[in-house]
């Protein structure tokens, strides 16, 4: 079984309202997947830590060691993101810690 990639703006963007409607959390972890290219397996390992300071401002870089081939990342985050990362952990109170 091969699977592809969804390359068709559209249906991803029907696919992410259709996700925010029914489970925030699971919309937020694509979201990241789609901005970042990391795997999901990389993406359910970040702390709030690794992108937030302690007074909520972003850091220049999120910097992961890849789980599967250990390889250090460093990516900037997109405004698009970091403003849904930003009203996920207020509507959630998610301390960083």
């Amino acid at each position: 079984m091969v699977v592809e990639p969804i390359k068709d703006k559209k249906m991803i963007e029907k696919f992410l309202i259709q996700l925010r409607g029914k489970n925030y959390r699971d919309w937020i972890l694509a979201k990241f997947q789609l901005n970042t290219g990391l795997r999901i397996s990389d993406v359910v390992r970040i702390n709030t830590s690794d992108i937030l300071t302690d007074t909520m401002r972003f850091k220049d870089y999120l910097v992961i060691k890849e789980k599967k081939t250990g390889k250090e990342k460093k990516i900037r985050l997109n405004e698009e993101l970091r403003k849904a990362i930003k009203d996920y952990v207020r509507g959630y109170d998610i301390n960083v810690t």
